[in-house]
């Protein structure tokens, strides 16, 4: 039996930055990946589709054009084919740079095949050729990301894809229904349907890529709702029909070319065997993971990205990864455990206008204890002057240490916003000292700072002038 000082099981963010950090104190270690190499986001996730968002954003804007003076514009088409080309191209380029690091491992380092437990130290490969090799490793890290959720009923009809599948296509569908309309729902039904796709959304929840806030809601039913139809609050019954797909959504019927099943993922930790290892797991199959040290109480098992079924973001998935590995080093080298400060949560859509949230989100607070700074894009000079006025901004402060706790947003550019506000969030300073930040004019932001003035207002018993010394 092969022993070791790490396994990482997964090639994706979160165990590549295992492994770079990792190579640098042991040389004793194994990388085991089952399947494909390149992770989620660059291969069917985040890069592909902000490919095809950019070609959608760019054939939308040519709307805009002719009342600036800009003609023969009219004739523009989209070829389908060429736009799938130019996705998949970019998405191979972004793939390579992903999977660089274990290129150059050795072959004895370098496993493709499906881990799982014989015992809290001891895992079994087996390889797609049939055969099986034992590692005992003194400390172990699972990232072996997630899968899209597709309901057994669905997997066999002709016609139905996931974000796993999608961009493999030769070309874009005429019409299709998506279900789920969560941040990749959104995304590719709103990209499609700017390209002249037939669109219809479909989601469960009474809501879009988990905004809790009702008016952003509400103003993001409006806005998206200009793109294509929406069905909130109903569930999906697919059937299968010649050439497509029957959708019905309660008494009303849709056939269509494609089903773009978007309904989430599901974290891969039921393909390693844990319950092997004598671990506890919850009715999801799940381990009880401490999200400051990544490791599984009790053990020498750590887990990080989209596996713990939390924060299925890059960057998140990247840290988790980054953590767990300098506790396994920790471990190796006899130290305790460092339990580490998450950051300001961050999560957005990049639809368009984008939508997004920071810190806490709205129904995750107390509304007696929250100031509510809002502002409404549709008066701010630039996003007259770029025809994108449609938008809305709340920020929530805490009353009594008058710092932002969070804030829910549909705003033009508000990807930026929105990093600016994570950041001053994260500096844990009062609404005043934010507001004595500069702000040029004509800019986006100057929406966030009419924001900031609606919280100083009730915050604060003087004007807002004096308050900020301006």
């Amino acid at each position: 039996m092969r022993q070791v000082d790490v396994a990482i099981i997964g090639a994706g963010s979160a165990g590549l930055t295992a492994l770079g950090l990792i190579k640098k104190v042991t040389n004793n270690y194994v990388l085991i990946n089952e399947g494909w190499y390149g992770t989620t986001c660059a291969k069917v996730g985040c890069m592909p589709s902000k490919v095809l968002i950019q070609i959608a954003d760019d054939f939308d804007r040519l709307k805009k054009l002719p009342v600036e003076g800009i003609e023969g514009v009219a004739q523009a088409h989209v070829n389908g084919e060429t736009v799938m080309k130019r996705v998949q191209s970019m998405r191979d380029g972004f793939v390579e740079k992903t999977i660089a690091p274990w290129q150059t491992l050795p072959a004895d380092k370098n496993l493709n095949g499906r881990a799982a437990f014989i015992d809290a130290n001891t895992l079994e490969v087996t390889y797609s050729d049939g055969q099986t090799e034992q590692i005992q490793a003194k400390q172990i890290i699972l990232a072996p990301g997630s899968r899209p959720v597709l309901p057994a009923a669905w997997q066999a009809i002709q016609g139905v894809v996931t974000s796993d599948t999608f961009f493999e296509q030769a070309s874009l569908p005429k019409k299709v229904a998506v279900i789920g309309l969560g941040v990749i729902g959104l995304e590719l039904g709103q990209a499609m349907a700017r390209l002249g796709v037939e669109v219809v959304g479909i989601e469960m929840a009474d809501t879009l890529a988990g905004i809790s806030d009702p008016e952003v809601r509400n103003k993001a039913l409006e806005l998206l709702g200009h793109d294509f139809p929406l069905y909130l609050g109903q569930a999906a019954q697919l059937e299968p029909i010649e050439n497509g797909v029957k959708v019905s959504v309660g008494e009303q019927s849709i056939e269509v070319d494609q089903v773009l099943a978007a309904l989430g993922r599901r974290p891969n930790l039921d393909t390693v065997n844990l319950a092997n290892a004598g671990i506890t797991l919850d009715e999801q199959g799940m381990p009880e993971i401490d999200s400051s040290t990544m490791r599984i109480q009790g053990t020498s098992i750590y887990v990080a990205g989209d596996a713990t079924g939390q924060k299925a973001i890059l960057h998140e998935a990247a840290d988790e990864g980054r953590i767990a590995a300098y506790n396994v080093i920790q471990a190796l080298q006899q130290g305790e455990a460092k339990h580490y400060q998450a950051r300001t949560e961050l999560g957005m859509a990049f639809t368009h206008p984008n939508i997004g949230f920071f810190g806490k989100r709205f129904v995750e607070l107390d509304p007696e204890h929250i100031a509510i700074g809002s502002y409404n894009f549709n008066m701010l000079g630039r996003p007259r002057v770029m025809q994108e006025t449609e938008g809305l901004i709340r920020l929530y402060a805490d009353k009594k240490t008058k710092q932002l706790v969070g804030g829910e947003m549909i705003a033009p550019r508000g990807e930026h916003l929105l990093h600016q506000l994570a950041w001053v969030h994260q500096l844990n300073v009062e609404i005043a000292e934010i507001l004595r930040l500069p702000f040029y004019h004509p800019n986006i932001e100057e929406g966030v700072r009419m924001a900031l003035r609606e919280l100083a207002k009730q915050l604060y018993d003087k004007p807002v002038e004096e308050v900020i010394g301006a």
